[in-house]
């Protein structure tokens, strides 16, 4: 038998076959992660630290069952880190404008690191009611250098519904993740979306200035002739832990390509000479806000 992955808890899991029906199974010893103990050899010290080793079926795997048991899953198109699922057509951006409040700097490194690994990224912008109109007007022009790079852009009200249709009009027959930060309205998205479909949600931590975790895992719904996830938020993402380099960012940051330097190895930092990308930027060819994310992406995986 054949099905796609949409839930693992516990080492269990949840998979929907071809036909429609949904089963519980483990995977065989061969695909679980193992924890290979090797000596630290970067001190004197005997302290053995743990290496992850072979590779585990994850959510959004197609997967062969045999004897009622995962045998294999079949070549993935795409893999993502964080969030850890696999095979999926777009990922829905969703980024409050407040509380907690909206950050270019996150949005850029999460856009960049699904543009490298070829998944659609699509922005939901949620909480628009906490806006001024002025502050709105602020935020739709920024988001519209987006848009003119190619990606959609929606906004939604989660207490009146605005908003609604045009997110539903992008998931037909798709594999589509939710993914963003904590707090940013993720499982009321999901409850606007879908009337009826409860998922647990919580109220913003005050004391920390952020959300509280509300999804604990990543599970898959049918929908819309597609399936539609939720995943755990985030608070803060380092870009090394998603797997990309200083090297990545000329290609992923994908306007830079149209200003030439003078340098072909130019870093478009400020002592760059003759930059063509850094003089686009005091043109307001380039939003300084990706720029700004550039330079904080730049220096910290230059440091790692």
């Amino acid at each position: 038998m054949k099905g796609r992955v949409i839930n693992l808890n516990g080492g269990v899991y949840k998979v929907l076959l071809e036909d429609g029906s949904i089963i519980d199974v483990k995977a065989r010893g061969k695909l679980r992660a193992e924890k290979v103990y090797e000596a630290n050899t970067k001190s004197l010290s005997k302290k053995k630290t743990p290496t992850i080793v072979k590779s585990s079926p994850k959510v959004g795997d197609i997967v062969v069952i045999e004897n009622d048991m995962i045998d294999h899953f079949e070549p993935r198109k795409n893999s993502l880190i964080r969030p850890d699922i696999a095979n999926v057509d777009q990922i829905i951006l969703v980024f409050a404008t407040k509380e907690p409040d909206f950050s270019y700097y996150l949005l850029d490194l999460f856009v960049i690191n699904i543009v490298k690994n070829n998944i659609t990224p699509v922005i939901v912008i949620t909480k628009i009611d906490k806006l001024t109109d002025s502050e709105l007007k602020e935020l739709k022009g920024n988001m519209k250098y987006y848009e003119e790079l190619g990606y959609k852009v929606f906004y939604v009200n989660n207490k009146s519904g605005e908003g609604r249709e045009d997110v539903l009009s992008c998931l037909p027959d798709k594999i589509s993740i939710l993914s963003g930060q904590t707090g940013a309205g993720k499982s009321s998205l999901v409850n606007t979306l879908i009337p009826g479909f409860t998922l647990r949600t919580q109220e913003i931590s005050d004391a920390l200035g952020r959300g509280k975790h509300t999804t604990r895992e990543i599970s898959l719904y049918q929908f819309m002739g597609g399936l539609l996830g939720d995943t755990p938020g985030f608070s803060k993402l380092e870009a090394a832990l998603l797997g990309l380099t200083k090297d990545d960012l000329n290609d992923l940051f994908i306007e830079f390509k149209g200003h030439k330097c003078r340098f072909s190895d130019c870093n478009h930092l400020e002592n760059s000479k003759d930059c063509g990308v850094r003089e686009a930027v005091k043109n307001g060819e380039i939003l300084k806000s990706r720029y700004e994310s550039y330079v904080k992406l730049y220096n910290e995986l230059k440091n790692k």
